[in-house]
């Protein structure tokens, strides 16, 4: 009597029967992964160059060093720097072939280290100090480079949770200060928290957030709703120059929705987001925590701009809007 066959052995004919087919099939799909992967990687580019036209640092100098540095551009649209400044970012970058970590943040470092001269608007560099509690003796550490903090999205709710009176700055010193470093005197060995010393202030401060979890847009909203607008970087590192400008206004940010970027943007008065060819009007930052709740939106990286730089931004613009009215 004639058996029918097993599902294996049907498996098995099928795929012998069209093995062309199921391999044109894995191409495609490859295909529009990579394809998917470039643009995601694309829109990240223009939302981290959409963010840096809002700071006052960039506009100034860095734009100038830009246009020095890359006298020509391929684009066929050489009128709108920020096209120019993109098809050369994306020409000239190594970029990367995967989505993994917290790609505005790796993609935003390798644009200011491509042209070195931007590094000192963005760089933190910091030196760890501590008296050690076993031996007393002074420690001072190698100096620390960084574009500023990156930060688990994650351990600002963990941190809020537990200590409800904590400010953003706080939960920020907590996590910067939470590793500890070996006294380097023969036959010590103590473990210490140190404190961490900078001696000059950056133009601008950037935050990073890594969202290591597939949060909920409630959880966006609690994360989000722990960031502060305005922080002073003396609550997080030990300032040992000699302004007394210290304070940091949020500016920017690049988020990510969907697979997509967005820049929120903060001017005239009122937080504005930037998606790929339209501007919508946000409001307060209560709207903007709303907007994140609502559309799990994510932000992942933020900029902070000295304040003082930044109001020196705005009267420049009030006395150009004055100027076009006249």
């Amino acid at each position: 009597m004639d058996m029918e066959p097993s599902n294996d052995q049907e498996v098995e004919e099928i795929d012998e029967t069209y093995p062309d087919d199921a391999d044109s099939e894995t191409e495609d799909e490859a295909d529009e992964s990579i394809s998917n992967i470039k643009a995601t990687i694309g829109s990240a580019i223009a939302m981290i160059i959409k963010s840096l036209w809002k700071l006052g640092a960039f506009l100034s100098d860095l734009l100038q060093d830009y246009v020095r540095e890359v006298p020509e551009s391929d684009s066929e649209d050489e009128t709108d720097p920020q096209n120019f400044f993109y098809d050369y970012l994306l020409n000239d970058l190594n970029l990367p072939h995967s989505l993994e970590g917290n790609v505005t943040r790796d993609l935003f470092a390798k644009i200011v280290e491509h042209i070195p001269r931007w590094n000192s608007h963005f760089e933190v560099y910091s030196v760890a100090k501590k008296i050690c509690n076993r031996c007393k003796m002074n420690l001072e550490y190698p100096f620390a480079h960084s574009y500023g903090l990156n930060i688990v999205a994650d351990s600002l709710r963990v941190l809020k949770a537990a200590f409800m009176d904590f400010t953003f700055e706080t939960i920020l010193k907590v996590i910067r200060i939470h590793s500890k470093m070996l006294c380097n005197k023969e036959g010590c060995g103590k473990q210490n928290y140190v404190d961490s010393v900078i001696l000059k202030l950056p133009s601008v401060f950037t935050i990073a957030l890594e969202w290591e979890n597939n949060e909920t847009g409630e959880e966006i909203f609690e994360t989000a709703s722990i960031l502060e607008t305005e922080i002073d970087i003396t609550a997080m590192y030990k300032y040992e120059g000699d302004s007394t400008f210290t304070k940091y206004r949020l500016a920017s940010m690049v988020c990510l929705c969907g697979d997509r970027y967005n820049c929120v943007a903060y001017e005239r008065n009122r937080w504005v987001r930037y998606l790929s060819s339209e501007t919508q009007v946000i409001g307060d930052w209560d709207d903007v925590l709303s907007m994140f709740r609502n559309l799990n939106i994510r932000p992942e990286i933020l900029f902070y701009e000295n304040a003082m730089q930044r109001d020196h931004m705005f009267i420049a613009q009030g006395s150009e809007e004055s100027e076009e009215e006249e």
